[in-house]
């Protein structure tokens, strides 16, 4: 079984890490903002599903667009949480209490980067929402979506090689 032992060993956030909280907020917030100054002029239906091309397949109700929002403010309170407890997180057996510094901080910057990045990527689709109807596009833009679920990819591969180096 993994993850059994926990240590008490204080992490604190970087400069970087905190760059990354701004910078995700503030995307996520100016697309809530993007929405709210819009609301008005959508109609009644609205983009709600796209399929792999970015292409509209479904529409619903433009209170729709409050799930988005919702479910991020859920997600950035579940994750923060995990992120200032990396005690919590599942570590191999080799964590004792001279390695766990270094697990604990990998791991808690790899959560603070996920969570950051899916803070943009629903910001991102927030506004593809909103701008397909208002006729500033006719889709879900998959190069920055493709581009944003590669960067979240490539963060928990790397994140995962970092904490197999842990000796």
């Amino acid at each position: 079984m993994m993850g059994t032992k926990r240590f008490d060993v204080e992490t604190e956030k970087t400069m970087r890490d905190r760059v990354c909280d701004w910078i995700g907020l503030l995307l996520f917030a100016l697309s809530i903002g993007y929405t709210v100054f819009y609301w008005n002029a959508l109609p009644d239906e609205v983009p709600i599903h796209f399929n792999g091309s970015g292409e509209v397949d479904g529409y619903g109700s433009k209170w729709v667009l409050l799930l988005m929002p919702m479910i991020g403010v859920g997600m950035l309170a579940l994750l923060g949480f995990l992120e200032r407890h990396p005690e919590w997180h599942n570590y191999p057996h080799r964590l004792n209490e001279e390695n766990a510094r270094q697990f604990y901080t990998h791991s808690r910057t790899m959560l603070n980067r996920v969570k950051n990045i899916t803070l943009v990527l629903f910001a991102q689709i927030q506004v593809d929402i909103v701008r397909v109807p208002l006729g500033a596009r006719d889709g879900l833009s998959t190069w920055s979506t493709g581009f944003l679920i590669a960067l979240l990819l490539i963060i928990i591969i790397a994140g995962a090689i970092r904490q197999v180096k842990i000796k």
